[in-house]
């Protein structure tokens, strides 16, 4: 398995479970995200982690291509970036943050693009698998087809009847 589909595996899921839960609780999110940017302490940790986080996946994935598996690289640079400004200026951020969950439809455009996002990296990540799968049954139907065929013209074709053997015995 490639990092880039061990990474999408991972995150995928995870975003498509945060922006469902954004979606469905989004209120309760707003509130939790107030109390979150209120603890400097949790700012600072959460920065640690994400920073931890994204020097993780640029460490396994550092991909400057022109396909899907950008989208990894430009996650691992994000966090990374959100790290370092959540320990180096933390009350920056407690400001910031504090502006954008103030806006009525946050968690509406937050679970949007959550979705959305974690949906195509869970696709990307299991296609391989679906793929192998469709191709192993695809197999499979192709080789029932070619014994069956097999099987059919031995069952259409005469069996011969041993020649007699000619000579005497003394």
């Amino acid at each position: 398995m490639t990092p880039s589909i061990f990474i999408a595996r991972l995150l995928g899921p995870v975003l498509v479970i945060i922006g469902l839960g954004l979606l469905v609780e989004g209120e309760t999110f707003r509130v939790m995200a107030g109390d979150f940017l209120r603890s400097s302490a949790l700012v600072y940790l959460s920065g640690l982690i994400a920073l931890v986080a994204g020097l993780a996946i640029l460490n396994l994935h550092h991909v400057w291509v022109g396909d899907w598996r950008v989208l990894i690289t430009i996650f691992g640079w994000l966090a990374l970036i959100g790290g370092i400004m959540r320990l180096l200026a933390t009350s920056f951020v407690q400001r910031v943050g504090e502006s954008v969950i103030a806006h009525q439809r946050w968690p509406i455009a937050g679970a949007v693009v959550t979705i959305g996002l974690g949906a195509f990296l869970s696709l990307k990540g299991y296609q391989a698998v679906w793929d192998v799968g469709r191709r192993a049954s695809s197999h499979r139907a192709s080789a029932t087809k070619s014994s069956d065929a097999i099987a059919s013209r031995s069952a259409k074709r005469p069996r011969r009847k041993p020649a007699a053997r000619s000579g005497h015995s003394s």
